[in-house]
């Protein structure tokens, strides 16, 4: 931003997905640009004993739990076919993991949905795999094959993480100790390595089509693996996988895995092996979530909307991509922060309904220093607003936890839900609850699409007193944020899923206010 005033966010660890050109076909994840921080999810709570595991497979070796959160109360129905234990050629010496029998149930069913599938889309049969789907491991005695090389070796595994290659049409994947797969199936459950094992998958479909022939951006082929990742994804949770299924936790953890495995930031989406920056994969797997795999074969050619991804340059020339201050001072994130919302909001509501009020911040250490009759919204979470002396009181030390944790970018989120809320009061919606919740989620983003520059100009018009401008990886640090905030069950309808909320969050980034209040 102009005068040193970027919010700049998400330092957490990223992985790029890179993609091979030529006639080898080869799409991976890369671990070799990896900056690794597990963020702070949710606090680890013992499973009720009369519950159901998180994710259930058929011949299951142990309990896959897949996060450390209390389970959904309610499941989709039970598996119906058995795994195929040649689903996964684990080699001859592997060593047994908790989550084997669950991969096999993953690839089980891919197998078996895309046979169903793709003639539905295409008009053509399914060709299974020429190749195998191999576990990759420092121990394993014989060759993988390779990629446009005699063999694959482990140390090229380690490095992709896990690929698919269009020459043998076989998968890989790293199933080492210390890869990253291990990191996040320990971390959010295995479940996350299920995704990824979709989202190749989906790369093996471009190769039927002729996708990987075509001269497409690398971020086009990734955007529609990522949607059938999620296509995927809502088949298993919606309980119409035949070997396993997937509960709000499992889905969660594929959001996470999204957020985690993305461009770095700062890389152009649309340089060669760009995949798109978390907010864009994100969306993207929503996509098909939501609509199935016949709208995702259609955005090679319509493509989803991509947010730009690149630092922010000011005047002089210089990379502004660092945390703005944690402070109430000029040039400081909690001063440039407020007077923004106010200008925005002003000019969005002046024209329509009444000017909004211009809110102060207030900070305070804790709830008992909160004095305010008319509290709306949950000081725990960061912020909450007082309708009556229009003052926003914002929990200092929580939302430093935040800044620490993610950077700048979170902290401007729970703020601008508060400014969220005094704009549904200044309009006099009468939703309530989840709604009311989720439309706070859409006009936060409404104002972070102001805010967002279009190949370095911000959308205009404008006032000449608004200066802040988000750099790269800003609304990646908010999808993270809302995450963490969200219901943990979409049967809580309290604040919405982290499903839901980053999808009305976007929703409103994309779209803008119209998007959030169309009859504004």
């Amino acid at each position: 931003m102009r005068s040193g005033r970027v919010v700049a966010l998400f330092t957490a660890s990223v992985v790029v997905l890179a993609a091979c050109g030529g006639d080898v076909f080869v799409t991976a994840e890369r671990s070799d640009q990896a900056r690794v921080v597990t963020p702070p999810v949710t606090t680890t709570a013992d499973p009720d004993p009369d519950q159901p595991p998180d994710t259930t497979v058929a011949d299951q070796i142990d309990d896959p739990s897949t996060t450390t959160e209390q389970p959904d109360p309610t499941l989709p129905p039970e598996p119906t076919a058995d795994v195929d234990p040649t689903a996964i050629d684990f080699g001859p010496n592997k060593p047994p993991r908790d989550y084997d029998t669950l991969l096999l149930a993953v690839m089980t069913d891919l197998n078996t949905w895309w046979t169903e599938q793709y003639p539905l889309i295409y008009g053509e049969p399914f060709e299974p795999l020429q190749g195998e789907v191999y576990a990759a491991y420092p121990d394993r005695p014989d060759d993988l094959p390779g990629c446009g090389t005699p063999r694959t070796t482990y140390d090229e595994v380690q490095e992709f993480v896990a690929f698919y290659c269009g020459e043998g049409d076989f998968m890989v994947y790293d199933d080492g100790d210390n890869s990253l797969l291990a990191e996040l199936a320990d971390t959010y459950g295995p479940s996350t390595i299920g995704t990824v094992l979709a989202h190749e998958f989906g790369h093996a479909i471009q190769l039927r089509t002729g996708a990987l022939t075509r001269s497409l951006p690398t971020i086009l082929t990734e955007q529609q693996a990522d949607c059938f990742a999620g296509a995927w994804t809502g088949r298993a949770t919606r309980g119409e996988a035949t070997t396993l299924r997937f509960t709000d936790a499992d889905v969660r953890a594929g959001l996470i895995a999204m957020t985690r495995v993305s461009d770095p930031v700062g890389y152009d989406q649309f340089d060669p092996g760009g995949h798109g920056s978390a907010f864009d994969r994100v969306g993207a797997f929503q996509v098909g979530f939501n609509n199935g795999p016949a709208l995702c074969s259609q955005v090679l050619d319509d493509p989803l909307p991509l947010v730009p991804n690149e630092f922010t340059v000011n005047d002089l020339g210089q990379v502004l991509a660092i945390d703005a201050p944690f402070g109430f001072e000029e040039n400081q994130l909690l001063n440039f922060i407020p007077n923004d919302l106010n200008d925005y909001w002003d000019e969005e509501l002046a024209s329509k309904i009444r000017a909004l009020d211009g809110l102060a911040l207030v900070a305070v250490q804790s709830e008992s220093e909160v004095s305010c009759s008319d509290l709306r919204g949950d000081l725990g979470r960061g912020a909450a607003l007082c309708p009556s002396t229009d003052e926003v009181f914002f929990n200092e030390p929580e939302a430093f936890e935040l800044y620490a944790a993610f950077g700048d970018f979170s902290v401007g989120y729970v703020i601008a839900w508060a400014w969220s809320e005094a704009v549904q009061l200044a309009l006099g919606t009468d939703l309530q609850g989840e709604p009311r919740e989720l439309l706070n989620d859409c006009l936060t983003g409404a104002w972070v699409k102001t805010v967002v520059p279009v190949n370095g100009v911000l959308p205009q018009p404008r006032s000449n007193d608004r200066e802040v401008v988000v750099s790269a990886g800003d609304l990646d640090e908010a999808i993270q944020t809302v995450i963490l905030l969200a219901d943990l069950s979409s049967d809580d309808n309290i604040l919405g899923s982290a499903f839901e909320k980053i999808d009305a969050f976007r929703q409103g980034v994309i779209g803008g206010l119209d998007a959030c209040l169309p009859d504004l």
